[in-house]
C-alpha cells in the first residue's frame, strides 16, 4: 500500500522538522520553500499542492486574493493550517479590514500551537484547535544553576518580528541592574540603540543553545503577541526559570518594565540568600506537557482523519 502524501509549507525550521519526523511515521512527506506571494513560485508547486494527499500549511495569510485562498479554489482534498503566533496577529488585522476570505477561514481544518491563538482566531470567525507542535526538549539531566546570576534576553533581529517585542522594557532593564550580566540573542551590538551598558553582551545568533543555557539563571521574553514559545519551554526543561507574558506553568509571567524588574528583583534576592532552587516544577510540566513523541502522535492523528 502506498504512503498517503502530504506537502508541507510554511516556516522552514518547522518545516523540514515534521516532514522528518512524519516521514518515519509512514507519510511521503515533503517540504517545499514557502514562495510568499511570487504567483510564479506558487504556479511552479501547483502540480505538487494539487497532487498531495494532504496540503499542510505551518502558518498561512487569511486575505482575499491571497495564495492561499487561490489555492483553495481550485484544490478539492484536506487542507490543514497551523497557526503559529504573528499570522494571527495579521489575521486579526485583516479581518478589522474586512478582507477575511470565506475559503480560508472555513475549508481548511484550522490547528494553534497555543491554547490564547484559539480566543484570537475565533473572534475572528475561525474555528480552530489547540494542537502543539512537537518540541525537540532535550532529554538530558538539568545541569545545576550557575555560580552566577546570569539573565538572557530574547530579541528577533527583523523589524517586522520585533514590532511584537516590547524593546523599551528589555534594554531597561541591563542599566536597572548594573551587577547582573545579561546576554540578548539573536540581534548583535550594530542592530540594537547603543551605546549599550557595559553589562549587557549582544551575542547574535547562537548555534549551540545548551551551551548558553547552562551559564543563565533566568530567560526574559516580553511581547505583546505570541505563539508557543520554544526558548521559554527549553528553558524550563533545564529546571531555568523564566519570565514571559504568557501564561505556561512554571514561568514568571510578566508584562512591562515594572512587573519584570520586580519579578527579576525576587529571583535575584533569592539567589543572593542561598533559597534560589532550580525550577523543578517547570521541567516536570514540560516534559509532560511537551513530549514529543506524544505530540507527534498528536499531530499523525489529526493529519490521518483528514485522509
Amino acid at each position: 500500500m502506498s504512503r498517503p502524501s502530504i506537502a508541507i509549507l510554511g516556516l522552514p525550521y518547522f518545516g523540514r522538522m515534521l516532514s522528518g519526523l512524519l516521514s518515519e511515521r509512514g507519510w511521503a512527506a515533503t517540504f517545499y520553500p514557502h514562495p510568499g506571494r511570487d504567483l510564479r513560485g506558487w504556479a511552479k508547486l501547483a502540480p505538487a499542492l494539487l497532487r498531495a494527499d494532504i496540503v499542510y500549511l505551518i502558518g498561512s495569510r487569511i486575505e482575499k486574493g491571497s495564495p492561499q485562498d487561490r489555492m483553495l479554489q481550485l484544490r478539492r482534498k484536506p487542507v490543514a493550517i497551523h497557526w503559529v503566533g504573528t499570522d494571527v496577529l495579521i489575521a486579526s488585522e485583516e479581518h478589522a479590514r474586512g478582507r477575511v476570505s470565506g475559503r480560508v477561514a472555513t475549508k481548511p481544518a484550522h490547528w494553534c500551537d497555543a491554547p490564547w491563538l484559539v480566543d484570537e482566531l475565533r473572534a475572528i470567525g475561525v474555528r480552530s484547535s489547540y494542537l502543539p507542535l512537537p518540541i525537540p526538549l532535550a532529554a538530558v539531566e538539568a545541569p545545576p544553576l550557575p555560580d552566577q546570576f546570569r539573565v538572557l534576553l530574547y530579541l528577533p533581529v527583523d523589524a517586522f518580528d520585533r514590532e511584537v517585542f516590547d524593546i523599551e522594557a528589555l534594554l531597561r532593564l541591563p542599566p536597572e541592574f548594573p551587577e547582573i550580566p545579561f546576554t540578548l540573542i539573536p540581534s548583535p551590538a550594530e542592530t540594537l540603540p547603543g551605546p549599550l551598558p557595559p553589562n549587557l553582551e549582544a551575542r547574535g545568533w547562537v548555534t549551540y543553545m545548551d551551551a548558553l543555557y547552562r551559564t543563565i539563571t533566568v530567560v526574559v521574553r516580553l511581547t505583546s503577541h505570541d505563539g508557543m514559545s520554544f526558548m521559554v519551554a527549553e528553558s524550563l526543561a533545564r529546571e531555568r526559570y523564566a519570565i514571559w507574558t504568557f501564561p505556561l506553568e512554571g514561568a514568571i509571567q510578566s508584562k512591562g518594565f515594572e512587573e519584570v524588574s520586580a519579578a527579576l528583583r525576587e529571583l535575584l534576592r533569592q539567589h543572593r540568600s542561598g533559597e534560589l532552587r532550580p525550577n523543578h516544577a517547570g521541567r516536570d510540566y514540560v516534559l509532560r506537557h511537551f513530549d514529543r513523541d506524544t505530540l507527534l502522535t498528536g499531530l499523525d492523528n489529526a493529519l490521518r482523519a483528514l485522509l
